[in-house]
């Protein structure tokens, strides 16, 4: 009986200490006028999935409006942007977005988009080729560039 009770214990303590493995990450930089910010749901894609990507710019001053355009792209893949149309998932070019936000500081901006991993399948061979182990994924803004590397593995 003491056996079960401690082993029940036991098991009860090293379940309480378990943490949810969160992958996510994210990188800022900024300016006297403006905090960019680039977050990635995940460090690690599959090949045949996509992760979300979100860029948000944020005034830290008060100020005129802005015309400003904000750049997303990638390496080892493409953007496939969610509130611009600026470019496909086919297309080589960078994401340009243009960028409205109030004049207030601490107003924001956010750019969502996902990462689609570029690879060839050989369905005969049943293999993935082509495609880079390590890509990047990046945001510029207003002179400042922020980077986040993404870690491509081939689906089980």
């Amino acid at each position: 009986m003491k056996k079960v009770v401690l082993t029940g214990l036991a098991l009860c303590l090293i379940s309480c200490s378990d943490k949810v493995l969160d992958t996510q990450q994210s990188d800022s930089g900024s300016n006297n006028d403006f905090t960019l910010t680039l977050t990635i749901s995940d460090d690690i894609v599959y090949l045949n999935s996509s992760i979300k990507i979100t860029a948000v710019v944020e005034r830290r001053v008060d100020g005129t409006s802005i015309t400003e355009n904000m750049m997303m792209d990638a390496v080892g893949g493409k953007i496939d942007g969610q509130n611009f149309t600026s470019v496909s998932s086919s297309s080589n070019s960078p994401a340009t977005i243009t960028v409205s936000m109030d004049n207030e500081a601490g107003s924001k901006f956010e750019a969502l988009a996902f990462f689609l991993p570029s690879y060839s399948y050989s369905t005969t061979k049943k293999e993935y080729s082509n495609y880079m182990q390590k890509g990047q994924v990046s945001a510029s803004f207003d002179n400042i560039n922020v980077t986040l590397p993404v870690n491509m593995v081939e689906p089980r």
